[in-house]
Order: C-alpha cells, then structure tokens, then sequence
C-alpha cells in the first residue's frame, strides 16, 4: 500500500506541475497580450491626437464666428473659411499666428492637443518680386499751340535724324515713307528717336530731346503748313518742319529702363516655414534647438501634414503705410472692369520730400508705379510704368500732398465673361520718414473676391514630461 501510494503521489506532482507551468504561461501570454493592447491603445490615442487636431483646427471656422477679428474671444481655434468650405482662410492664418501670444489661444490649442507639446509650421505661397532699372522720366511737354512761326525737329545740323523704323506712327497706324508728306489738323505724329535731337522756333532753339524719348506731334492749326520727311533705311530717318502758321504740342520723355520679375515659390518649394511656434509644457517657443531638444526628450512622437488651398483677399479702403517694407496692400481677384471714374488717392507727408515704389502684378502683366516729391514745397509727380517698357507711360501731377492714378490705369481693363482676373498691388519701397495714406476713392473693394493659394500645414504633437 505505502508502495502504490507513492507512485500516485509522484504522478501528482507531476501533475501539478504540469498545470502550473500552464497557467504560468497562459497568465505570462495574458500579460504579454494586455500590454500589446494596452500599448497600441496608445499609439491609437497618440496618433488621434495629431490627426483630431489637425481636423478641428482645418475643417471648422472656429467659435465664436468671426474670432479672427477678436481673438481674444476664441473658444475653439479654427482656421477652415466661413464662406468658402474648400478653403482655409487667410486672416484666420493670420490671426492664429499673431495671437498665439495670447494664453487664450495657447489654451484653446492644447485643449485640442490633450495638454500634449505640440509644434505647428504654415508654409503658404510666397512671391519674390524685384525692380531693377530706371523709371521713365522725367517728362518734358512743350506746348507750341499759342505761337506761329517756321518751327522743326531735326539734328543739330538741320538734317534727318535716326529712328526706329515701326516707331513711326501717324494717327496710330505706321507712317508712310516718303518726303513733304502734309500733316493736316489733328493728325498725331509718334516717333522714338536714337539720337538727341533739337526743337527750333523761328530759327531759335528751343529745346533739346534725349534719344531713345517718346515723342508725340499733334497738329493743332488748320491753317499750319506741317510736314515730315521719312525715308526707310538702317536706320530708318525723319525730318519734321513747318512754315507759317504752326500750332503744336510736344511731348518727350525718357524711356527708362524699367525691369520687374515676379516668381511664386509653391509651399512644397520652401525651405523655410512663413509661420511656425510649438508650445512645450504650456509655454511658447520659436526657437528650433529648443524644440528639437524636447522631442528627443519624448518617448514618441506623432507628425501629420496637410496639403489645403486658403482663401486669399487683403484689401482695406485707406491703407497707412508706416515702414519701408516690402509687402502686398492688395491681393484678389477683380471680377469687373474698374469705371473710369474711380481712383487711388496717395497722401504723403506735407513738409517732406522722398519717392514711394509699388509693383502691380494685373493679370499676366508687371507695371511699376513711381511717387516722387523733388522738395517739400513741390508737387507729387507719378509715373505708371509697363515691364521692359511695353507700353506707354503714363504721368499724372498732384498738389504737394496728394496725387490720384485712375484704378482703371493701374489694373487695365479685361473680358470678364472669361472670369475674374487676378491682381496685386504691392509697396516695393518708401522712402518718406512719414506715413503715407493710400485711399480708395469709389470701392475697389466691392470689385474684389479672393484668390486661392496651395498652402501646407505640418504638425507634430510628443510628450515631453
């Protein structure tokens, strides 16, 4: 009996082993399974963070409505526009970025970050414009209508002298070749001349015009004996006189040498972010080795990016610009043509001489815009000028505080069947102490509707603790 009963003791035990290595390794792979969930719960949660973020911050406008105006006010920061659902917004862009300075801000993005550290890089569309060469100017008017009296243009000998061959228009369309051809009342006379050339009135000179100047030639009398000899060649040459009772207006300028680029640089393109801030343990910060120390800090971090479009419109009724800094004033899309009645009013200080640079960007086309005041007690002159001199200039003269440019000469007219036309209307340089106060007069802004720009968000979210 001893004998039968060890055996069956024996193969207890083995027995009970048997089941304790069992359930040791069910409860071990138990363990070894609830930490597996336990961690991709986490992962799960850490992923949803950057990505819930992203979502409340691009695909809602935020709350209150119109926060961007006040942010102060935010509840919810969002940045998805209110008008157009495919698009961000651009002052709400702006918005977050100035007030994140603000603990009402920061507050509202680490509620969508779960308290967690957080950075954020905007990288929109940017433009690279440059202005190179001279303005032309400036401009000479010779008005002849009040004399009479033998009157000519020619070299300094009383001969032809050199011009562009297609320069040569009479009433807008090429000039005939030929000599003594008669000039009738009215008839306009264009030429550019390569060489300096002289104007005499009653044999006495008058005045001299620098080659390469636009010159216009408008028969005022009925009675005058105008006439132009023009013969082809290379170069191509005219001779202008006139006997007896000639009325006429002269008009010359130097053409310059004008010369705008603009590029846009795409947000995948850039290398460096327009806007970028992190918030670690609950304070802000911009600089970069200070944020990639925390996240080496961070057992993990999450990154997302977004590719969008923004909703783009910069526009305000009286502009003051107060620094010399280049930036766009105007941005948009104009959906009609401008009346001939409205325009843009420019102010500059009274007591003070200095000169203003804009770049027009009028649908495929570059102009520049020149503002000069000589001295404090002169009047503004303006001179809107083409790129590569594609066409005429055009110059207007103010009083010694203001001068208006038609809006229709600063963004030319168009076929708006065809769709809106993009526009931008940028200060390039300032060169006044004081402010200068750009007014719209007659609300280009009702013409305007906003363009819409690639713009790319990054976020990374870790947990530096």
């Amino acid at each position: 009996m001893k004998r039968r009963g060890q055996i069956l003791s024996l193969d207890a035990m083995l027995s009970l082993v048997i089941i304790i290595m069992i359930v040791g390794v069910v409860v071990n792979t138990n363990d070894i399974i609830k930490a597996e969930v336990t961690n991709l719960i986490d992962w799960y949660d850490r992923a949803n963070i950057a990505d819930n973020m992203l979502d409340v911050l691009t695909k809602s406008p935020g709350y209150p409505k119109g926060w961007e105006n006040n942010p102060s006010s935010v509840k919810v920061v969002g940045i998805r526009s209110e008008d157009y659902f495919f698009a961000l917004d651009y002052d709400k862009i702006l918005a977050l970025n100035s007030s994140i300075i603000s603990t009402v801000t920061r507050n509202s993005l680490l509620n969508l970050s779960k308290w967690k550290d957080f950075q954020i890089e905007l990288y929109l569309t940017t433009k690279n414009l440059s202005i190179a060469g001279d303005f032309p100017g400036p401009l000479i008017t010779w008005d002849l209508s009040q004399d009479s009296g033998n009157f000519r243009i020619s070299d300094k000998g009383n001969s032809p002298f050199d011009v562009e061959c297609d320069s040569v228009l009479l009433n807008g369309a090429p000039a005939p070749f030929g000599n003594n051809i008669q000039l009738d009342s009215g008839d306009v006379l264009e030429f550019i001349p390569l060489e300096d050339i002289d104007v005499y009135r009653q044999d006495t000179y008058y005045g001299s015009i620098p080659s390469n100047s636009y010159v216009i030639v408008e028969t005022i009398n009925a009675i005058s004996n105008f006439k132009y000899s023009f013969s082809s060649g290379t170069p191509c040459t005219l001779h202008i006189t006139g006997i007896g009772q000639v009325r006429v207006t002269v008009e010359s300028y130097d053409r310059g040498s004008l010369s705008i680029t603009a590029t846009s640089v795409y947000p995948t393109n850039l290398t460096t972010p327009t806007y970028s801030f992190a918030i670690i343990n609950g304070s802000l910060t911009t600089d970069s080795a200070t944020i990639n120390a925390s996240k080496v800090r961070s057992p993990w971090i999450e990154y997302q990016a977004r590719n969008f479009v923004v909703a783009k419109l910069i526009y305000n009724g009286t502009i003051t610009l107060t620094q010399n800094q280049k930036e766009a004033i105007i941005v948009g899309n104009l959906k009609q043509n401008l009346p001939g009645y409205s325009y843009l009013e420019i102010s500059v200080p009274q007591n003070e001489a200095g000169n203003l640079t804009f770049a027009i960007l009028d649908g495929t086309l570059l102009k520049g815009i020149f503002i000069e005041k000589d001295a404090a007690d002169s009047n503004i002159k303006a001179v809107v000028a083409w790129q590569n001199d594609t066409m005429q200039p055009k110059f207007y003269e103010g009083n010694t505080t203001t001068v208006r440019i038609p809006w229709s000469m600063i963004f030319e007219e168009f076929t708006s069947e065809n769709g809106a036309k993009p526009v931008e209307f940028w200060l390039y340089e300032k060169n006044f102490s004081g402010d200068v106060v750009l007014r719209d007069l007659d609300n280009l802004g009702m013409l305007l509707e906003p363009k819409f720009e690639p713009v790319l968000i990054k976020l990374w979210v870790w947990d530096d603790r």
